[in-house]
């Protein structure tokens, strides 16, 4: 999926030793983008938990994150919300669906490019409960820049 060029530039941007989480960082801010700049998620999700945390404002991050924590803005059916989430990161292939009262998680697998081959998963959770907050939603343009791709969000 990602050229080895395209991790080894990553490698320059994040703390991580391992190869593997190299990818999935990368991964994982990619599919951030996606996720925000789509018109329909970026109204009804809002980002939340580590990964969150340590992308948006620690820097350098001090732990590795290896999932997206989403929560739905207000109270509203999730087949929807969940339908466009595979077809926002369809680059990622197929999800494992996983439905539970309070959340519903997206589970995407595929294998790491530089050997040793290894399978890697990115899991998006996004909570269906918790409608609330108590500070105000905070809109944060998050980059990403490397040649396998680039982008901006809120």
């Amino acid at each position: 999926m990602i050229p080895e060029y395209a991790i080894n530039e990553w490698r320059n941007t994040v703390p991580w030793n391992n190869i593997e989480q190299i990818e999935q960082d990368l991964v994982i801010c990619r599919a951030l983008v996606e996720l925000f700049n789509d018109e329909f998620l970026s109204s009804h999700l809002a980002f939340r938990g580590g990964t969150a945390l340590h992308k948006l404002y620690l820097s350098p991050q001090s732990r590795y994150s290896e999932d997206i924590d989403l929560v739905q803005i207000k109270a509203e059916p999730i087949k929807k919300t969940i339908i466009q989430i595979s077809k926002v990161l369809s680059f990622l292939g197929k999800p494992v669906i996983k439905q539970k009262a309070n959340n519903n998680t997206l589970v995407f697998r595929f294998k790491s490019e530089i050997p040793p081959i290894i399978p890697i998963r990115l899991k998006v959770e996004t909570n269906c409960r918790e409608h609330f907050d108590v500070l105000g939603l905070t809109k944060i343009e998050f980059n990403v820049k490397n040649q396998w791709f680039s982008g901006k969000c809120q």
